[in-house]
């Protein structure tokens, strides 16, 4: 089959990318899914988000990293949304978009063509329908609703109010340009039911004769006349398949599967796909290099009678939260269990903040065991981390999923920056009014107290905050490692673009999902020439 467009993954880039093409520009466009359609109430529900991570989900691809040596050789679950809609239809919702000075480092990383924070904004503000704000900064009529929380835990206030005694400013937006302080968290939620990036823009041109999209497919290599890609190789129920794009082919596939699809496609570092016997269509040294993401470490607390969410899944509650969601789409099953956050600079006050802390009303779950009562845990995520990991072919098996290597804490300034904010957590947790509720601390616990205790504790439990990208990062044409012009060509291969997280040339200091809409909106219209 020939279509004008082929996208690779039905995630939030790929739902974008989409709609554009089809809405405004009238194009055949096939869209390939890996994973399921989003049906089923717990998408639909934002409290699904942590039944789905934590007790296991068709939607969800439970990826394994590589042994860690700076974490003692543990490896860790780095999860991705397989499904349509991907990770923003599993994700916890947060809607941040980062800050002016992350987007101004873009810029500079391309030679100043057009990937600043001010040329990014009126994309955030196209796609945005917030239920609160409508200024220079958002918008209200966009299709992806942005809301409040439409309940808030105890233990949230109790977070919000803590942070203010120890000096931080209570902050409304997030998502101006600016990040700083202590507020709660506006969501990709409406009238208290995820919008994913499935809701907001595919479902509404599911209908459309110009758009065929195909979920449980799995996309094995993409085609080639020339050095042109021209279309792609999948599978699907046992039986091998191909289509083709008369203009361009997208990949939105994440920065886990988008450069392992290029690799295996013969594209990527020589010397790696030689290993695998792959013929070598193109040298690009920085495919599957430059992985980043966001890891964090937590404290958790009991506290002295009934704080949190606990007990509110169970027996009567779990009946009576039920019921109030389905009457009313609020209660706890409104709520993503993430209500708040703060950001600060514990090293550089003044800079733009490195650490994104949660007040969260859960004990959290311990590792190596114990017993799970009413608690509150704090979390902290290091949103400029340094350490460099990578994506690598297994084989040159599509069946076989990736080497992933985030290299977590292998930088040394990463270990002392979330060692700082364990301490960090520590004094906020014996801050009143938090400090009047806690009982007493159960991760990591009273007898963790040298720097050498707390390190190995965070080796021990450190884990992703899921907010992989820079795989196949964007640059300057003469930058040797750079995957993509500032256009998001993939460098010496005509007809084929990158729209998802691995084109960020570095991690945002916030949660991912905004920035991926956005950039895959902006994506297309460079791509259509239209900037």
């Amino acid at each position: 089959m020939n279509y004008d467009y082929i996208i690779v993954g039905a995630g939030s880039a790929g739902c974008v990318t989409a709609n554009r093409l089809v809405t405004e520009h009238g194009k055949r466009v096939l869209v390939l899914e890996e994973g399921p359609l989003d049906t089923g109430m717990l998408l639909k529900m934002p409290a699904g988000t942590f039944k789905m991570l934590f007790e296991g989900s068709p939607f969800i691809k439970r990826y394994e990293s590589e042994a860690q040596p700076s974490l003692g050789g543990r490896t860790v679950s780095v999860p991705q949304g397989r499904v349509i809609g991907g990770s923003s239809s599993v994700n916890a919702m947060a809607y941040v978009r980062g800050s002016r000075f992350d987007y101004d480092c873009w810029n500079e990383a391309v030679g100043g063509q057009g990937w600043s924070w001010d040329d990014l904004l009126p994309y955030f503000r196209r796609q945005e329908g917030n239920q609160r704000f409508d200024n220079d900064a958002h918008s209200g009529d966009g299709p992806l609703k942005v809301s409040d929380p439409r309940y808030v835990v105890d233990a949230a206030d109790l977070f919000v109010r803590t942070m203010q005694r120890m000096g931080l400013p209570f902050t409304a937006d997030f998502n101006a340009g600016t990040l700083g302080g202590v507020g709660y968290m506006q969501t990709t939620t409406f009238r208290g039911e995820r919008c994913s990036a499935a809701t907001a823009f595919l479902r509404p041109i599911m209908d459309r004769p110009e758009l065929t999209v195909i979920s449980k497919a799995k996309v094995s290599r993409l085609l080639f006349e020339g050095d042109r890609v021209v279309g792609i190789e999948y599978s699907i129920y046992g039986s091998t398949e191909t289509a083709y794009a008369v203009a361009e082919v997208i990949l939105t596939a994440g920065a886990y599967a988008t450069p392992r699809l290029l690799m295996l496609s013969g594209i990527g570092p020589a010397e790696h796909l030689a290993e695998h016997g792959i013929k070598v269509r193109v040298d690009l040294r920085g495919v599957g290099q430059n992985l980043q993401d966001h890891n964090s470490v937590v404290v958790s607390m009991t506290t002295k009678g009934a704080h949190g969410y606990f007990g509110e899944d169970k027996g009567l509650r779990m009946l009576t939260n039920g019921l109030r969601y389905l009457a009313f789409r609020d209660g706890p099953v409104s709520s993503n269990g993430a209500e708040t956050m703060a950001f600060v600079n514990l090293e550089n006050p003044d800079s733009d903040p490195d650490l994104q802390i949660y007040g969260v009303g859960v004990m959290w779950p311990d590792p190596q065991g114990g017993e799970i009562s009413h608690g509150i845990s704090l979390m902290a995520n290091l949103v400029k981390p340094r350490s460099r990991g990578s994506v690598k072919l297994r084989s040159s098996d599509p069946e076989d999923d990736a080497l992933i290597d985030p290299n977590w804490l292998s930088d040394p300034s990463d270990q002392s920056r979330l060692l700082g904010a364990i301490k960090y957590l520590r004094r906020i947790a014996a801050t009143a009014p938090l400090s009047d509720v806690i009982h007493k601390e159960s991760q990591p616990g009273a007898e963790f107290q040298s720097d050498e205790q707390l390190l190995s504790y965070m080796r021990r439990t450190t884990e992703s905050n899921y907010h992989p990208c820079g795989t196949c990062r964007m640059g300057r044409a003469d930058d040797p490692m750079a995957v993509l012009t500032a256009d998001l060509r993939v460098k010496g291969v005509p007809g084929l673009r990158v729209f998802d997280a691995s084109m960020m040339p570095s991690v945002i200091s916030a949660n991912t999902n905004a920035t991926v809409m956005a950039v895959a909106d902006r994506g297309v219209d460079i791509m259509m020439g239209a900037c």
